[in-house]
């Protein structure tokens, strides 16, 4: 707080006498509404007190001399070194029953939050109406705050960039004159805004007050609680950003004077404590357990406490603690809620209490403390003498604990991870200087994407890290932006309190539509919504109906897939209705008479009959009711179901916008829908029919997928390369060998840790849960392989649909890859008694070292594969880095491309979903595979393919009969459904197990016998003990011993050494047996040369003239060049010389290197061998006149390196042929 009677403000108010109230009030408190000065506040709020106090002359102030007043009386004293960076934005939103009402946040904490809270807790249940009758005047003072923003042209939520101790730069972010006008109130604009200036009494500075105000503080002054200057005939807000605690100090004055207080006090809490536990830990809420804290033994401060045990072994107490309003009023908003002793001594025994209690329970692992600040906004000041050891605190004002609740995906949980590694950097020696909080240095840590400590600093003793106090403004703005919450009115007029719908969403586009949900009706059980536009809000609504989770799960697809064409179908409809009257309307939408999908049955032919339309002009609402047998209008590849949906409710909007029930006019639906639904596929609710209980069984599951924690992946860096090199953090080590030596070392210690962690956990609980990850991304890659078509057509050209596309399978891969990692290495290294449950956290870090693990062997990869230059920076805080350049230039394009190629085709199968036909009987594998890959089979295996699917389907009825994708049963009763259920053969029973499975064995890192070490590394692919070939995962040899598969992965494992096998997809190196090895050999010749004639055949239906293998002595030129794998020419002149490879997919670092390696170029490679076959041609074009018939110009010889599959060579630019002229056949 700043005193007004400062000696350095008394020389400023003497000069001030001789200025006018007025005009130096209004154009003072008029820059208040210039969000560029908002971190020049204090300067600009305390002239403003001062001309209050001292003018009373005749003159008008001048743009420079207010320019002198800021920049040099008091730029240059202490105070503008009070000025702090801005914590939040410029102007935010209060709800309340007559609509939004904007505010100035100026330096204030929350403005909004605090004064919201106040305005709820006297609209209360309950409350007199003496307390309610002072919501009148505060309401009144809302809406002229909202005046002010809506003439300064101010939306909510908006910020500027504000520098502060910097020079006020009057002439560029503040209009004078126009702040002057937009704080000025006459008594004919409070008539039209329906203010009676008599309700605004208790905000008006009276005479009396401006007396003393010369002697009061700026942070507890009669201005700011009472900011209306009178002027007669006008009101002057002088102090636009002290609206929030003018109101906050006027309802604590009048509660007291009335006697209300306490009661208030009490409601005030209680609200708090349900928005803590409804809002602040509803993350929490369907994982935890709440328990019953220890009662305190002494006095406490007023609080709400909670106890919860989450995440299978971790202790959260959260308590709340409440703001004395008695002392609030005498000692201010800018004052310290600072507890006597004994209250403070009470309340760190109680905190004691209950982490002793806490860490006395058998399965402790950690705890913490959360300590909550309500009230109405003014800090505390707590210190504890004597923490107890192993036990976190951590303290958060209530509106950021909501603020923080608000973002997306497990907020709660990061920030309590966050409190966790700040604790493990300090004990490292890290000294951390926040004065602005522990949601400060969250919003610090966010910022850095999670990084504790920057690269540029060591983790150790003796290393400071100074954290701004404006950490939170970028989280603030985003959070406020991104949930946008505010209140909208509804057809019966009251205002409701809504959210941003799709603040989540995949695409961004999504996050910045005006469509919002109700919480209000979800805390009801309706699903609710509504699109926002200038004419008013446009209500979605689906009816409530009985059932269980199936119908839950099904209005909501409907509601949530619908909302999203709806916001498209009303700006089309308002758009042709620019006339159509203000205010909401609402559409309903009945499925009460509708089958769900999962009891629809099919009937083809039948027609369906189009959803009946109701509309009640007066009530301005409509109801559109589907037919019971409605979603059959789903079960096609055409968007008939979407279109028949919209047409219902364009039908309502039409009618509602027209003020008519008569029929629409065709011509305006058959338009409309062009315009909103005109793709056909566009779809928003799949409706496929399956046979297979598999299949079913998968899309039920439903699991939404978990992927790698970024927080826990890149803590897990940090110190990494401590004891793994000599040289210094700073420096960089630049031999290959010194390169691939630090990296195998950082391999090996990640790999200790990895195994001293799965040491601790029971062998099944991580088995079981990692399995579920694995499923749930499984699952998810099917969901969006099977909604392809709809997504291109939904979001096309509006996001980059394969981008996202892309980077949702990169992390769909880069978990999956980390998920079987740890089940190889759990099935060796975990307990199989003793263990401790696995938790979510424990989880977390798992798969991030794993992922770890993986990326530093990769990055070995490519440093001995010559994919990069053999630097490594290393970094103070123990990362290292290296040029990844080759990742963006040829790994990612290169992935990219292939993945494009498949969400295209996945998108032209969609109609295949669709076939109804029921599968036919029972095909064997003789009447598919030929005989020599079945007698390899058989000798490689000692099973054949058709005991190998009965296998399959063994356990797979299994899976159908448990109802889960995670099957856990025995060896014995596998055993049993394999040669009972099944009819295999014992010895058949043992070699289906024996291929399929992985056994323990006592060490990861050690391979069986018959198994070489690179059958185990998790970063190379195609080995033999990798979980995506051997798909189950057995503890021992007895019949007792448990077995593990997940049904999805168990699918893709039998089908992954079947077809892959049967393709020549997989190594020789893979098979043991020389009859496999052969096999592999043959089928890959016959499917090179079968390409070959494939290629040939595609250029010849293209009017081209082809000769395949057309060897060189054929034309004259030397034998070493082998043959010309597809000739081709035109009668026109045009000659192309192809070489044809059959490859496989490359899907590491490793196999990227080796294709690479193969296609250079360079002396003697495959590419070279092809050139040179091209440059002896185009030197010899007579050559080719016995073929082709002519002599062809060299110029006119083209060439091309055809491939079946994307290749990385294709992204390569040092190569002796154009990139455009190698890759699959282009069209």
């Amino acid at each position: 707080m700043i005193p007004l009677n400062a000696p350095e403000l008394k020389r400023i108010a003497g000069f001030l006498h001789k200025y006018d109230l007025k005009s130096t009030v209004t154009q003072l408190g008029g820059l208040l509404t210039a969000p560029a000065l908002q971190a020049d506040t204090i300067r600009i709020e305390t002239i403003v007190h001062l001309a209050v106090a001292h003018c009373h002359g005749y003159r008008k102030p001048s743009l420079a001399e207010i320019d002198r007043w800021l920049n040099r009386y008091i730029g240059n004293i202490w105070i503008a070194l009070l000025e702090d960076p801005v914590e939040d934005v410029f102007v935010t939103n209060v709800e309340t029953p007559e609509g939004n009402r904007r505010v100035f946040e100026g330096i204030w904490e929350s403005n909004d939050y605090f004064v919201q809270i106040v305005l709820e807790t006297l609209n209360s249940p309950g409350a007199p109406p003496e307390c309610r009758a002072l919501l009148l005047p505060a309401f009144a003072l809302l809406k002229l705050s909202d005046c002010v923003a809506e003439r300064a042209g101010l939306r909510r939520w908006h910020t500027e960039p504000s520098i502060p101790q910097d020079t006020v730069k009057l002439a560029l972010g503040a209009p004078v004159a126009d702040g002057a006008r937009w704080i000025t109130f006459t008594a004919a604009e409070l008539d039209a805004l329906g203010i009676n200036r008599k309700v605004l009494e208790p905000f008006i500075l009276r005479d009396e007050h401006k007396k003393v105000l010369a002697e009061e503080w700026v942070g507890h002054s009669s201005l700011e609680r009472r900011p209306l200057v009178d002027f007669g005939d006008e009101l002057v807000l002088a102090l636009p950003h002290a609206v929030s605690p003018a109101i906050r100090r006027f309802v604590v004055f009048e509660l007291k004077r009335l006697g209300y207080l306490h009661e208030f006090a009490d409601t005030l809490a209680s609200l708090q404590a349900r928005q803590v536990e409804r809002e602040g830990l509803w993350e929490l809420k369907g994982e935890a357990e709440s328990l019953e804290p220890p009662k305190p033994d002494g006095k406490v401060p007023s609080l709400h406490t909670w106890l919860l045990k989450y995440d299978v072994n971790k202790y959260l107490h959260v308590v709340l603690l409440h703001d004395r309003l008695d002392w609030l009023d005498t000692q201010g908003l800018s004052s310290f809620m600072e507890y006597p002793e004994e209250l403070r001594a009470g309340l760190e025994q109680y905190l004691s209490k209950v982490s002793s209690h806490c860490r006395s329970l058998p399965d402790f692992a950690e705890g913490m403390t959360l300590l909550v600040m309500g009230g109405l906004g003014r800090g505390f000041v707590l210190e504890f003498k004597d923490w107890p050891e192993e036990w976190r605190l951590s303290v958060i004002r209530i509106p950021d604990l909501l603020m923080l609740a608000r973002e997306p995906d497990r907020p709660i949980t990061r920030y309590l991870k966050c409190i966790k590694q700040k604790e493990w950097a300090e004990e490292k020696g890290v000294r951390f200087v926040n004065t602005n909080g522990d949601y400060n240095f969250y919003c610090f840590w966010r910022h850095l994407n999670y990084q504790l400590v920057p690269r540029d600093v060591p983790v150790d003793q003796g290393t400071v890290l100074v954290i701004g106090n404006d950490m939170v403004l970028p989280v603030r703005a985003e959070v406020r932006n991104l949930a946008d919450c505010h209140v909208l009115e509804t057809v019966g007029g009251i205002y409701l309190p809504v959210m941003r719908f799709g603040r989540d969403a995949y695409f961004k586009s999504m996050q910045g539509r005006p469509i919002y949900a109700s919480l209000h009706h979800l805390g009801m059980g309706v699903l609710a919504g509504a699109v926002e536009t200038p004419r008013g809000p446009s209500w979605l609504v689906v009816e409530p109906r009985d059932g269980g989770e199936e119908v839950r799960r099904f209005l909501y697809e409907m509601w949530s897939g619908f909302i999203g064409l709806y916001d498209r179908l009303v700006f089309e409809v308002e758009a042709r209705y620019p006339k159509a009257p203000r205010g909401a309307i609402e559409i309903r939408l009945n499925f009460g008479e509708v089958a769900v999908p999962e009891d629809l049955k099919y009937e083809p032919g039948v027609l369906v009959g189009e959803p009946e339309v109701t509309v009640n002009l007066v009530r301005r609402t409509a109801e559109v009711r589907f037919p019971s047998d409605f979603l059959m209008c789903f079960q096609q590849p055409e968007n008939t179901g979407e279109r028949l949906v919209l047409r219902g409710i364009a039908k309502a909007l039409v009618s509602l916008h027209q003020g008519a029930t008569g029929d629409v006019d065709e011509s305006v639906l058959t338009d409309l829908m062009s315009r909103v639904i005109g793709d056909p596929g566009e779809r928003v609710f799949h409706v496929f029919r399956t046979y297979d209980p598999i299949e079913y069984l998968l899309w039920r599951s439903d699991q939404k997928p978990i992927f790698l924690a970024h927080e826990d992946f890149v803590f897990s860096k940090l110190r990494l390369s401590e004891g793994c090199t000599a040289a210094w953090p700073g420096t960089s080590i630049k031999s290959k060998s010194e390169c691939n030596q630090f990296l195998h070392r950082l391999v090996v210690k990640i790999w200790s840790q990895l195994r001293n962690l799965l040491h601790q956990f029971d062998r099944a609980s991580v088995i079981r849960e990692v399995l579920r990850v694995h499923e749930a991304v499984i699952q998810d890659r099917d969901h969006w392989r099977r909604t392809a078509q709809a997504v291109l057509a939904l979001y096309k050209p509006e996001e980059d649909v394969f981008a996202v596309a892309q980077e949702r399978e990169s992390q769909r891969g880069n978990v999956s890859l980390a998920a079987r990692t740890v089940l190889e290495m759990a099935i060796c290294e975990c307990p199989k008694v003793g263990g401790r449950e696995l938790s979510r956290w424990d989880l977390d870090e798992l798969l991030a070292k794993a992922a770890l693990l993986i990326e530093v062997a990769t990055d070995s990869d490519a440093i001995y594969n010559d994919l990069v230059e053999p630097q490594i920076e290393l970094h103070p805080n123990g990362e290292y880095t290296i040029d990844r350049g080759f990742h963006s230039t040829v790994i990612k394009p290169f992935s990219t491309a292939y993945l494009r190629e498949e969400f295209e085709r996945a998108a032209a199968e969609y109609a295949k979903l669709y076939r109804s036909e029921p599968p036919g009987g029972r095909v064997r594998a003789d009447e598919v595979l030929s005989a020599d890959f079945i007698r390899a089979f058989r000798i490689e295996f000692s099973l054949t393919p058709d005991e190998a699917i009965d296998g399959l389907a063994a356990l797979m009825d299994l899976a159908v009969e448990r109802d889960s994708v995670v099957v856990e049963t025995t060896l014995g009763d596998l055993k049993t459904r394999l040669t009972v259920a099944r009819g295999l053969s014992p010895d058949a029973c043992e070699a289906f197990i024996r291929t399929f499975s992985i056994f323990h064995r006592p060490a990861w890192d050690k391979s069986p016998p018959g198994f070489s070490e690179r059958d185990i590394y998790p970063w190379r692919f195609r080995r033999r003990l990798s979980l995506a070939a051997r798909p189950i995962l057995i503890f021992g040899n007895e019949d007792d011993d448990r077995v593990f598969y997940g049904a999805g992965t168990l699918m893709s494992g039998v089908r992954f050494l079947l077809e892959r096998s049967e393709r020549g997809h997989l190594p020789q190196e893979f098979f043991t047996s020389q009859a496999m090895k052969q096999y592999i050999g043959m089928v890959n010749n016959e499917r090179g040369r079968a390409f070959a004639l494939s290629v040939a055949d595609r250029l010849r239906e293209k009017g081209w003239q082809t000769r395949t293998e057309v060897p060189m002595t054929e034309l004259e030129g030397p034998a070493e060049l082998g043959d010309v794998d597809v000739l081709a020419w035109r009668p026109s002149g045009e000659v192309l010389l192809i070489e044809c490879k059959r490859l496989q997919l490359a899907r590491t670092v490793a196999e990227v290197a080796e294709i690479c390696r193969r296609f250079r170029g360079e002396a003697m490679d495959e590419l070279d061998k092809h050139v040179r076959r091209v440059n002896w041609i185009r030197a010899n074009p007579v050559s080719l006149c016995r073929i082709v018939g002519f002599v062809p110009d060299p110029a006119r010889i083209d060439d091309r390196l055809v491939t079946n599959t994307h290749v990385p060579v294709m992204y390569l630019t040092s190569l002796p042929i154009e990139a455009d002229k190698i890759g699959p056949l282009k069209e």
